[in-house]
């Protein structure tokens, strides 16, 4: 017996998702509301979970979906490879080549990594990484694939979400016992380091302290010198957890308090749209995706990492 559902049941599941509609997925795959509708309630009903809830006039991945639809088209690729024409086409060798830009945080941490992990598992394949925090002209440009902090919603490009973003005082363990920082007020007796880019006054706000920006201490416009600065026990940052990953899952970096803020921005990986994708980028892009799935944030919203 067969456990896998229909072929046409995957492919309206992956375009519903990618198109966030039931009636954009019919209309792509020559298929009725109700035929999509059906094939989606059929998938939920086998696997015993929801994969989609209603937001206004969109259909939203939950946290299920999301984490299937990542394996769903993985797995749509891997039978496109296999059908592929074997015929050889001049453009071979350049689909083996791919464009990406990363915003410097993410670039510099999580990705660097991952990276190194993919070209390990596929050395045939060339990455070029453009690092900036600039929005690129994809398609002037010939980039394939990039990573983004904001809140989406970029003209020309399609994104997924990879991460959501929070915010967090970091500082090395002896600093944090050194000055017995065991509540947030217990930072009038530190040095803040500052970054125009995040803003005490916000995390001091969510926490209940009537603060304002601080005008005093060190400044860095570069985030990752921010950290260096908090790693060099010169005082405490307010860090973006995705960029303070590898430091705060080390110990070389703590967070005093329980007190962790969700930022406004988040992490997507964002493609241009309207042009033939790479198929080694997409192969990259869902990859990654994957990857991301199987991450737990380093700073659950209320949790203490220690």
């Amino acid at each position: 017996m067969s456990y896998l559902p229909s072929l046409q049941t995957l492919r309206a599941f992956e375009a519903a998702g990618r198109l966030k509609s039931y009636s954009k997925a019919a209309e792509e795959l020559g298929l009725t509301h109700g035929a999509v509708s059906h094939r989606i309630r059929e998938l939920e009903e086998r696997l015993g979970v929801t994969l989609f809830r209603r937001v206004a006039n969109t259909m939203v991945l939950t946290a299920d979906g999301q984490l299937l639809e990542v394996q769903v088209r993985q797995g749509l690729s891997l039978l496109e490879q296999a059908f592929a024409p074997r015929s050889p086409r001049p453009s071979a060798k350049a689909n083996r080549h791919i464009v990406m830009t990363s915003v410097p945080s993410l670039a510099s941490t999580w990705l660097f990594t991952r990276l190194g992990q993919y070209r390990a598992a596929n050395p045939d394949i060339d990455i070029d990484l453009r690092v900036s925090e600039k929005l690129s002209d994809y398609k002037k440009e010939g980039i394939d694939l990039g990573v983004r902090l904001g809140a989406g919603g970029w003209s020309g490009l399609n994104a997924i979400k990879l991460f959501d973003e929070a915010l967090t005082p970091v500082c090395t363990p002896e600093y944090r016992d050194r000055l017995n920082l065991r509540e947030p007020a217990d930072l009038a007796r530190a040095t803040l380091l500052r970054n125009p880019f995040t803003p005490w006054a916000q995390w001091f706000r969510a926490v209940g302290l009537d603060w304002p920006e601080p005008s005093t201490g060190p400044k860095f416009d570069d985030a990752p010198l921010l950290l260096r600065s908090a790693l060099d026990g010169q005082g405490v940052a307010l860090g973006r957890q995705w960029l303070a990953v590898d430091e705060l899952r080390s110990g070389r970096l703590v967070t005093p308090f329980d007190l962790t803020i969700q930022d406004d921005f988040a992490y997507w990986l964002v493609w241009p749209t309207g042009r033939s994708a790479n198929p080694e980028a997409t192969r990259f892009r869902e990859w990654l995706e994957a990857q991301a799935a199987l991450e737990e944030p380093p700073c659950p919203i209320g949790a203490r990492m220690s």
